[in-house]
């Protein structure tokens, strides 16, 4: 196989975001189950990925020790025996007190993460809930935490600070847009390769608000004066994002001591700490910056979509090399929009065969074109970038409004980062038949070398796809009375979905 052949006559806005590989668990079918699932934010039709196999017959550890342990769970290189791929593992082991709360704080933690679509953020792949521990499964990313890699790099600190904290930044700008608050900020626990693109791994602590919490949680370096006193929102965020450049600049905390009421006193009295043995003067716009978002007063410290603005980030933001063109942006401008499930295999192999380098090719791209950094590409974004980049065929206004309606999935009216990604893929070589077979794999999860028709509903369109478009699929490719499909027939089912979508063709 190898040809693409397919697109929708009418198309259709979903939603949910259809990129994601998920089984879905009805909320009515949990409350049979226990109650406690009452308090979970998602009802019918919502759903996540849930591997109901052993961790240990889909995986294998590669290095028992932890590259990163955190008072939420480690996390560890595995190997995944189908897909012959790395991937990473956080392991949770679960509490034996029957009273906790620990399944619906879990499972919130899971379905917050599902939802969230941006570069910097870890991608969630699958879960296991086993009798004694949690395993959560994401893409592979190479690299190791951030103190390493900048100790390792001895580049020019302010430049290396500044891309760096120019991604927390961006990251909190999509997360705070969303309601959601960080609260685990530091340098021990971000991921970060050796073009220090960064990425946040550990949620254990995000939460979504409405107003002002109490609870104090984190790295106590990294705790705002607020958060001590018991009453703080989104900009003790921006204060963890202040201490963490004062650490990349200068190589020391701003608030330091022997003892942890020491490091508390430290951070109340609220004078930034400028150690004598660093010359700040040096770098005055950078001295500024910090001061700025370390002000005492939540009030007055400025929110992560203005801290972006500074000028001590524009500056830097020009220092960037120039973007290469790349192949992925004829496959954008290309794009078709195709069926929601042909489009969902597409992501599944994206999360089995991309490599790491080609997704950084991307992701240079995307975010070059997110302009004002917020984790998603407006049509203004994606017409200005196209005017800056492109050499060939010239693309008019209209053409891209256009195009962004075919890309955006979810109908929000913008590019996240995954619609992004996957319409710069050229579908021709992405959907073969030994990347399908892979694709059957996973999904045979009880490997009785059969798929059942209702999950294959459920996995590739859920509610996405309405019943009459799926019994127009079935009759299409000759499937109305199946109800498993052999390896071969998947393979013949979605050949056929392709011949009649006319974005292959």
């Amino acid at each position: 196989m190898g040809s693409c052949l397919a697109k929708q006559p009418k198309e259709e806005v979903h939603k949910r975001h259809s990129s994601k590989l998920k089984v879905i668990i009805p909320k009515n079918q949990l409350l049979e189950n226990n109650p406690v699932y009452a308090e979970m934010p998602f009802d019918q039709g919502d759903c996540f990925q849930h591997n109901k196999n052993q961790f240990k017959n889909e995986y294998i550890i590669i290095d028992s020790q932890p590259f990163l342990s955190t008072e939420y769970g480690i996390y560890q290189w595995c190997y995944n025996k189908k897909t012959d791929s790395r991937k990473i593992v956080k392991t949770m082991k679960k509490t034996t007190d029957p009273k906790s709360d620990e399944p619906v704080l879990f499972l919130n933690n899971i379905h917050l993460m599902q939802y969230l679509d941006h570069p910097n953020i870890a991608k969630m792949i699958e879960y296991f809930n086993e009798t004694e521990h949690y395993y959560i499964i994401y893409e592979d990313y190479i690299g190791g935490n951030l103190l390493s890699r900048m100790i390792t790099k001895g580049e020019n600190p302010e430049q290396m600070a500044s891309l760096i904290i120019e991604q927390v930044l961006s990251t909190f700008v999509y997360l705070h847009s969303k309601n959601i608050i960080y609260r685990f900020l530091n340098h021990n626990t971000l991921f970060c390769d050796e073009k220090l693109t960064i990425t946040f791994l550990e949620f254990g602590a995000a939460k979504k608000i409405q107003q002002y919490i109490q609870l104090p949680v984190g790295d106590q370096h990294y705790q705002s004066p607020e958060m001590l006193t018991g009453n703080y929102n989104f900009k003790s965020d921006i204060w963890s994002a202040g201490v963490l450049l004062h650490f990349l600049l200068s190589g020391s905390m701003p608030f330091d001591g022997i003892m942890a009421s020491s490091i508390k006193n430290s951070i109340l009295r609220g004078i930034v700490k400028l150690e004598d043995t660093f010359d700040w003067d040096k770098i005055p716009d950078a001295k500024e910056f910090v001061k700025k978002l370390l002000n005492f007063s939540q009030n007055q410290r400025p929110s992560a979509v203005d801290a972006l603005k500074d000028k001590w980030i524009e500056k830097a933001k020009q220092k960037k090399l120039a973007l290469k063109i790349n192949p992925a942006l004829t496959n954008l401008r290309k794009f078709q929009k195709c069926e929601v499930l042909v489009e969902a295999i597409i992501m599944q192999i994206v999360q089995m065969t991309l490599t790491q380098e080609q997704k950084g090719e991307i992701l240079q791209i995307f975010q070059e074109f997110d302009s004002n950094r917020d984790g998603k590409i407006s049509t203004q974004e994606l017409i200005e970038g196209y005017k800056k980049y492109q050499t060939s065929t010239k693309l008019e206004d209209h053409d891209i409004e256009t195009l962004v309606k075919k890309i955006d999935s979810n109908g929000n009216g913008y590019l996240d980062y995954t619609e992004f990604l996957l319409a710069c893929q050229d579908k021709k070589k992405l959907l073969t038949v030994e990347k399908l077979k892979l694709v059957f794999a996973q999904l045979d999860v009880d490997k009785d070398n059969t798929l059942s028709m209702i999950e294959m509903r459920r996995i590739f369109g859920g509610n996405r796809i309405s019943d009459k478009n799926w019994h127009n699929i079935l009759r299409k490719t000759n499937l109305q009375q199946k109800s498993v499909l052999s390896e071969q027939e998947f393979l013949e089912f979605i050949i056929k979905t392709m011949q009649n979508d006319h974005s292959f063709q």
